[in-house]
């Protein structure tokens, strides 16, 4: 099977969980929050179920077989709301939703259990329409948001909620989830270092979209390290038309980033798990011309860009004033 339980993905947080409901002292309020693919949203079913279970076993977890469970799995129990942004957003609609369904008495039980997904697309006034429902929670009604950026968040939000930080998975069972999905084990291994989600490691390979920027990309590094001005023509000419949002633009810097990571690893012989697998030829060849220190220089200029970038200035400008730097110290 290539989806992973949260059992696999957080052991740790279902146990503390489970222990929690069996001592009756659950919160009205969380934030699960981590990076796409590390279990939210599976975590969120699983305290549905467990709180709606009527087999629960002797380790506190749910039958996943009751008629209660089975309404869960499949999106059909009256008492569990799932919210999720309509388009790009959150807005105050759903909110409002959200609060005539507080307003009643659980259908089928005393207890309801609200879930928002992609909790930071809630917007201003959806996020402030949520604030009286957090701040005065009905008795039995309990609220889960999921969040990949906590940092977007209103503080008041926050403020009202028990923040829970979900532990990225470890990357060799992300790679073995990817390869028992039938992606290819070179690339599996790269993707592994970008995202622990299988649905967008599919969607990066769609139309072999990855594996070009990947070209793209080595191509450019190849010729920086032998300080070739011809890496200026790259970035213009045949890597930015590939990257057409900043999203793209995002995953193009962490490749770019690992490439430097994987020069640092071959310089010290730590080759063993190299991100860019089918070119350690040609990391082995560049990382045995250079210093140590001079990689270094190197990653802390990429690392420096890569902030850059999140300060909203273009991927262009990062991209070309990267490539000056990293020529200088080659």
């Amino acid at each position: 099977m290539a989806t992973l339980t949260i059992e696999q993905m957080q052991p740790k947080l279902v146990q503390q969980f489970a222990q929690i409901i069996a001592r009756g002292q659950l919160a009205h309020g969380y934030l699960l929050a981590g990076a796409q693919g590390v279990g939210k949203m599976q975590l969120a079913q699983w305290l549905a179920l467990r709180l709606f279970c009527q087999q629960v076993n002797e380790d506190s977890q749910p039958c996943y077989q009751c008629p209660e469970c089975q309404r869960i799995l499949t999106g059909n129990h009256p008492d569990v709301v799932e919210i999720k942004p309509d388009g790009k957003s959150i807005k105050i609609a759903d909110i409002r939703y959200l609060k005539q369904e507080v307003a009643k008495s659980g259908m089928e039980s005393s207890q309801r259990l609200f879930i928002i997904e992609a909790a930071e697309t809630l917007t201003a006034s959806a996020a402030n329409s949520l604030l009286k429902f957090l701040e005065e929670p009905a008795p039995n009604v309990y609220a889960i948001l999921c969040t990949s950026n906590k940092n977007l968040m209103l503080p008041t939000i926050l403020s009202r909620l028990q923040v829970i930080d979900l532990a990225n998975l470890p990357k060799e069972m992300v790679r073995q989830q990817f390869e028992e999905a039938q992606i290819l084990p070179a690339q599996a291994q790269l993707l592994s270092h970008l995202t622990s989600d299988l649905t967008q490691a599919q969607q990066l390979l769609a139309e072999d979209w990855l594996m070009q920027v990947v070209a793209k990309i080595t191509s450019w590094a190849q010729k920086v390290a032998q300080k070739d001005l011809e890496s200026f023509v790259t970035i213009q000419t045949q890597l930015l038309p590939l990257l057409t949002d900043r999203s793209q633009q995002k995953i193009a810097l962490n490749l770019i980033g690992l490439w430097y990571q994987d020069l640092l690893n071959c310089r010290y012989d730590l080759a063993g798990d190299l991100c860019f697998s089918e070119y350690r030829t040609q990391l082995n060849t560049i990382s045995q011309q250079m210093t140590a220190a001079e990689i270094v220089a190197q990653t802390e200029f990429v690392l420096t860009a890569q902030r850059t970038f999140e300060q909203n200035v273009s991927c262009q400008n990062v991209l070309e004033s990267l490539t000056l730097n990293l020529i200088a110290v080659a």
